[in-house]
């Protein structure tokens, strides 16, 4: 990050976030173990995620309760690889990452994996000077090794990490979504996932296996958030089923609508699903436009 302490963005905050960094960077550089540079490296990289949040108008994350006022919890598992985007633990434990993420701003791409046999649970957070709220979980309950990438919204700050009984390893990778999976024309799978799809307009058929609720949700790729995508959609033909949400539990078939290039995500999946796509002969809008009111 390139950063001019004379320029006219370095306002007071966002040069007390420099200092941050620069005096972590020093500890980081003194530290005489690697945890002790390890946890500087940390705290530097958080001072630099709020100076980028400061300087370009985004919400800026803050620290969860301090220790000695927090409630008592279990020992935290042990995190970090020195790697960037990039956390890990292991064990038996609670701990919060702040999300450090490719692209500022935007959704992104988690890729998760877990080593064991007990239940595993990832819940979004958003803790900034203004809101403090806890998103529904990204993966929960699972039992056994799991491999999966979900969808983390751009609104998100921090992830709560909860490894319980049996769980061994766990890692987690922060990615953009350029490096989702490109959707085929058939597409196979057995775990939660995020597809890119690069088509134009076209109904997708889900056929599944699952005991345990099956999502499938199209998120257009303007890169806005769900709630505040305006793109306009196809003129799709009076009888074309489906629409860009399903949910069911079971066995069964539906069909979802994709209006332009985007993506899938599955979701709350433990056994199969099967997904195809057929294209509509209708123009695609433009990315863009308006949604007619």
């Amino acid at each position: 990050m390139e950063f001019d302490v004379d320029g006219t963005d370095a306002t007071p905050a966002v040069l007390e976030e420099y200092r941050a960094a620069l005096a972590a960077y020093d500890r980081a550089g003194a530290a005489r173990t690697a945890s002790d540079a390890l946890t500087a490296l940390h705290d530097g990289r958080a001072a630099m995620i709020r100076l980028d949040a400061r300087r370009h108008g985004r919400p800026v994350p803050i620290d969860a309760l301090p220790t000695h006022l927090a409630a008592p919890v279990h020992p935290e598992p042990l995190t970090g690889t020195g790697e960037r985007y990039v956390s890990t633990g292991q064990g038996k434990g609670k701990t919060e990452i702040l999300i450090d993420r490719p692209e500022p701003g935007r959704p992104a791409l988690l890729e998760i994996d877990v080593t064991g046999h007990g239940p595993f649970d990832i819940e979004p957070v958003i803790r900034t000077e203004d809101l403090t709220k806890t998103g529904i979980s990204l993966i929960t309950a699972l039992h056994g090794e799991y491999h999966g990438r979900v969808y983390l919204r751009e609104d998100a700050t921090h992830l709560r990490v909860t490894a319980r009984e049996g769980v061994d390893r766990w890692s987690i990778r922060i990615a953009p979504l350029s490096a989702a999976t490109v959707l085929a024309p058939e597409h196979r799978g057995h775990t939660n996932e995020v597809l890119h799809y690069t088509g134009g307009p076209a109904l997708l058929t889900i056929q599944f296996q699952n005991e345990a609720h099956c999502i499938v949700r199209y998120v257009c790729q303007c890169g806005e958030g769900d709630l505040t995508c305006r793109c306009r959609p196809p003129a799709w033909p009076k009888d074309t089923p489906g629409n860009d949400y399903w949910s069911a539990k079971g066995e069964g078939r539906a069909t979802l609508r994709l209006p332009r290039p985007g993506f899938l995500l599955v979701g709350g999946v433990s056994d199969a699903w099967y997904l195809t796509t057929q294209p509509i002969d209708i123009p695609s809008p433009s990315p863009r436009g308006r949604k007619r009111r």
